[in-house]
């Protein structure tokens, strides 16, 4: 039995494909590659261009516009969670493209409590979206906005943007949220703040967005639960810095 099935033993990642450019791809696989480590996986070297050929081979398949999801797993090894001295690891790659389907362009989101201890999130782990599952008892409506301790954390796929007192901010990685690539790429280019993000901020922020590397960058309308004398600004005009400064970025496509 495949040990991703089995035990969790695997790391993903979700990106697009867009005229056959993805926006970090070294990013995407260093951040793979770290996770797969966690388990003792290693990857060979030149595997990266060999997945990363099979992964534009695979979204060409679906159209120009590709929605994909590569994961990596320990493949299929004997019972139990350790190995014997004299088995080879062989990890298992599986990539699923889809047609890209944009969402609509204002994000409406349900604020949500986090009922699990939080952890440092290093990579895309399978485990990790059991517990988002589990927070979401069953619903078929992952649009919600995370929150502990009364701190915002993220949505269920995607990192979230504040703009309050002239600043850009998001909740920092030590407070169990994933290092997203969109969102590493607006920190580096010092468009955005790691801080606590209170979540009274939604009463009075201006704007609001959130980001990923399959929609990029999305605003936020409204939060359900959290009054507001108007709904968030979704054509603020300093989304427009991100967007401007995303959008010279290889494989991204916005609007």
């Amino acid at each position: 039995m495949d040990r991703g099935l089995a035990y969790a033993e695997a790391c993903f990642e979700t990106f697009r494909v867009i005229d056959g450019h993805i926006f970090d791809w070294a990013g995407h696989w260093q951040r793979l590659t770290l996770g797969l480590s966690e388990f003792g996986l290693l990857l060979s070297p030149g595997h990266d261009e060999e997945v990363l050929f099979a992964c534009l081979r695979e979204a060409a398949k679906v159209g120009n516009d590709a929605l994909v999801r590569i994961t990596i797993s320990g493949g299929e090894r004997c019972w139990g969670l350790t190995r014997r001295a004299d088995e080879s690891v062989e990890p298992v790659v599986y990539i699923q493209p889809v047609a890209y389907t944009a969402s609509q362009p204002a994000e409406f989101l349900r604020l949500v409590t986090w009922p699990f201890a939080l952890q440092k999130k290093t990579a895309k782990f399978v485990a990790d979206y059991a517990d988002t599952l589990r927070a979401l008892h069953g619903s078929t409506d992952a649009h919600v906005l995370f929150e502990q301790d009364g701190l915002l954390l993220a949505t269920a796929t995607a990192n979230i943007l504040l703009y309050r007192d002239h600043t850009w901010c998001t909740p920092p990685d030590t407070a169990g949220v994933l290092p997203g690539r969109v969102r590493n790429f607006l920190i580096r280019h010092q468009l955005v703040r790691e801080m606590p993000c209170p979540v009274n901020w939604l009463q009075d922020c201006e704007a609001m967005a959130v980001c990923n590397s399959g929609l990029f960058i999305q605003p936020v309308a409204w939060i359900d639960g959290v009054e507001r004398a108007e709904p968030m600004a979704v054509q603020h005009r300093m989304l427009r810095a991100l967007t401007d400064a995303l959008g010279t970025a290889e494989g991204v496509q916005l609007g």
